[in-house]
């Protein structure tokens, strides 16, 4: 019979054998490994849909506003949308936002103006890709072009695309609106290799994490709400 004294009792556990803790390690590290080599790819994702409006995101830098003319030009787009708040530190007193500075660029780049709109997203200091998607969808309900939109296609930066097509999805919910996402080629990290080297280190772990919120956290606010428009003061939020 087994004894039990007055405050302890004893018990048999199983343990894992050497075997099971080798098999259990190799298999984690397996696990590893493939996430470690599929997450830049799986976030940088590339999903175009036919459209007739292409969207850039202002922040973009050079050569991918360069990537996103070269889209323009053979995706045949009647207008191109550019976006982006006043976040920046290197503007010159010639612009006020991303979306204008991004749009004089791919001016220059040979984009006619004719088929060029900047849509400007007010000041906000968090979801400001689902503001810069808000204040597009209100472009577009209140324009003339709303009744000719066949699709629309995002430009974003490589591995922070996955992320923008949800956001905007989610801003454009109630519209039978596809909305496609396009991914710029990255320039300082490779997707296979972006462990090596800390820009691509920092971006994908960043971009990863942005990803896990807003899957998880972030709260759909009611349309033309003031949770909406965020980034306006009370009196200022659009009807």
């Amino acid at each position: 019979m087994q004894k039990q004294g007055r405050f302890f009792r004893r018990r048999y556990i199983l343990v894992p054998t050497p075997w099971t803790v080798i098999i259990t390690i190799l298999l984690l590290l397996t696990i590893s490994v493939f996430l470690v080599n599929n997450v830049a790819f799986f976030l940088a994702k590339q999903e175009p849909v036919e459209a007739n409006i292409l969207v850039v995101e202002g922040w973009l830098k050079p050569a991918a506003l360069s990537q996103a003319y070269t889209e323009y030009k053979t995706g045949h787009y009647d207008l191109v949308i550019t976006t982006g708040g006043p976040e920046a530190r290197n503007f010159t007193d010639q612009f006020d936002s991303y979306a204008e500075q991004s749009a004089y660029q791919l001016a220059l780049l040979g984009l006619d103006e004719n088929k060029l709109q900047v849509v400007a997203t007010p000041a906000s200091a968090q979801d400001r890709t689902y503001l810069s998607a808000v204040m597009v969808r209100k472009f577009i309900e209140s324009s003339i072009v709303g009744d000719k939109v066949i699709g629309i296609n995002v430009f974003s930066a490589d591995v922070h695309s996955r992320r923008t097509q949800f956001l905007y999805q989610q801003a454009f919910n109630a519209l039978p609106i596809p909305i496609g996402i396009i991914r710029a080629v990255p320039e300082d990290f490779t997707l296979q290799y972006w462990w090596q080297t800390s820009a691509g280190a920092k971006t994908v772990l960043v971009e990863l994490i942005g990803w896990i919120y807003a899957h998880c956290c972030f709260d759909l606010p009611a349309r033309n709400s003031h949770q909406e428009m965020w980034g306006l003061p009370r009196d200022e939020t659009i009807k």
